[in-house]
C-alpha cells in the first residue's frame, strides 16, 4: 500500500507534442492524473519525445532516481527499452509496475522467452482484462498479475433522454479496423428504410480511411462528422446521444476507452465480439454483442430493435450507467495503491 514516500515515475506515450488522443495516450494520461491526485511524489516522461535523441538521457536520469516506475508501453517500447529498465531496476533498486494497454500482450510474448523471464520478476503486471490475467498465469506461469480496469476521472452524472430520433454515435479513431464498413452498410440500410435515425462520428481520421469516410459523410443527410472531442467534454457531449457503435475488427482489443466513455455517459453499446468483449458488455443489459464476422444483418437488427422499443433502450441506458461505476478512478486507485 502506498506509504507517501515513494518517488513515482510514469513512463508512456502522453501524446502532448502532437495532441494525440488515441486510446494509448488517454490511458497514459489518466493513470498519471490519478496518481497525481492521490500520491505526493509523482513525475512523468513522455516517450513521444524520444524522437529527439538527447531525451533518452533525460529519460534514464529520471528512471534511475525513482522508487516505482509505472510503465505503459506499446510494442516497440516493450521490446527495446524494457530490458534496459529491467537491468536498471536491479542496479538502482526501483520496482516496475507494468500497466498493460490493450489485449495483445499474451500473443506478443509467445516467442520472447527473455522478455517473459524478465516480466515474471517485476513488481506487478496490471492487465486490463481478467482473461489476460488468467492467460498469463496459465500459459506462462506468471504469479505477479492483477487486474486494473481501464478507467476515467470524472464526476459527470448522466441523464436519460427520450427523443423521437434515435441518435447513434461512433467515437474512436476513424480507421477501417474499427469496423467502419459495418457502419457504412448501416447507412445504406437506414437510407432504404423509413426511420428517423442519425449517425454522428467523433475522432481523428486516419489517412487510410479519409477518402471513403468523406464519401459517406457527404452522401447522407443523417450522417455527420464533428471532429475530435477534448477529454473534459466527452461525457457531457455523448450524453446527448442514445447508442455507441463499435463493431471493431481488432480481435485483441483490451477494454476500449470508447466503451468506458459510453457507459459513463449513459449510453449502451453495440459491439462486435472481440476477444474480451463479454467481460465488459453484458448482452441485453448494457448493450449488445454481435458476431465478430459476418455480423451485418444482426447489427442492423439490433439497431431496429432499439428504434422500435424505446422502453428497452431506456433499460439498456440504465444498465450502462450501472456498469459505468466499475470504471471510476477510485476503483483503479484501490488496485494500484497496493503496489506503489
Amino acid at each position: 500500500m502506498y506509504n507517501g514516500t515513494n518517488r513515482i515515475l510514469v513512463v508512456g506515450n502522453f501524446g502532448y507534442a502532437n495532441h494525440d488522443l488515441s486510446g494509448q495516450t488517454v490511458k497514459t494520461r489518466v493513470v498519471y492524473e490519478m496518481l497525481l491526485a492521490n500520491a505526493s511524489k509523482v513525475d512523468f516522461f513522455d516517450t513521444q519525445t524520444l524522437c529527439k535523441k538527447i531525451n533518452i538521457f533525460k529519460l534514464f536520469n529520471k528512471v534511475i532516481k525513482c522508487d516505482r516506475l509505472v510503465y505503459l508501453p506499446a510494442h516497440g517500447n516493450l521490446k527495446y527499452l524494457f530490458p534496459i529498465y529491467y537491468i536498471l531496476s536491479y542496479i538502482f533498486r526501483f520496482e516496475i509496475i507494468y500497466c498493460v494497454i490493450g489485449g495483445w500482450l499474451v500473443n506478443y510474448l509467445k516467442n520472447k522467452p527473455i522478455h517473459r523471464a524478465m516480466l515474471e520478476k517485476i513488481r506487478i503486471i496490471l492487465a486490463e482484462t481478467r482473461k489476460m490475467r488468467n492467460d498469463l498465469v496459465v500459459e506462462y506461469g506468471f504469479r505477479n498479475v492483477d487486474v486494473m480496469d481501464n478507467f476515467r476521472i470524472t464526476a459527470f452524472q448522466p441523464e436519460i433522454h427520450e427523443e423521437e430520433q434515435l441518435k447513434l454515435v461512433f467515437m474512436a479513431r476513424i480507421d477501417p479496423k474499427k469496423g467502419l464498413d459495418t457502419i457504412y452498410n448501416l447507412c445504406e440500410f437506414i437510407n432504404c428504410n423509413p426511420v428517423n435515425v442519425s449517425i454522428t462520428f467523433f475522432g481523428p481520421i486516419t489517412p487510410q480511411a479519409k477518402v471513403e469516410f468523406e464519401h459517406y459523410i457527404n452522401s447522407y443527410d443523417f450522417v455527420e462528422y464533428k471532429g475530435e472531442l477534448e477529454p473534459d467534454e466527452i461525457h457531457e457531449v455523448l450524453n446527448n446521444y442514445d447508442v455507441m457503435l463499435l463493431p471493431t475488427h481488432y480481435y485483441t482489443e483490451g477494454l476500449p476507452g470508447t466503451v468506458i466513455d459510453a457507459y459513463l455517459s449513459g449510453l449502451p453499446v453495440i459491439v462486435s465480439e472481440w476477444l474480451h468483449s463479454r467481460e465488459f458488455v453484458t448482452d441485453g443489459i448494457s448493450g449488445y454483442i454481435v458476431p465478430f464476422d459476418s455480423n451485418q444483418p444482426i447489427f442492423n437488427q439490433k439497431i431496429m430493435k432499439l428504434y422500435n422499443d424505446r422502453n428497452l433502450l431506456c433499460r439498456l441506458k440504465q444498465g450502462a450507467i450501472q456498469r459505468g461505476q466499475q470504471f471510476k478512478a477510485e476503483t483503479a486507485w484501490n488496485i494500484i495503491s497496493k503496489y506503489i
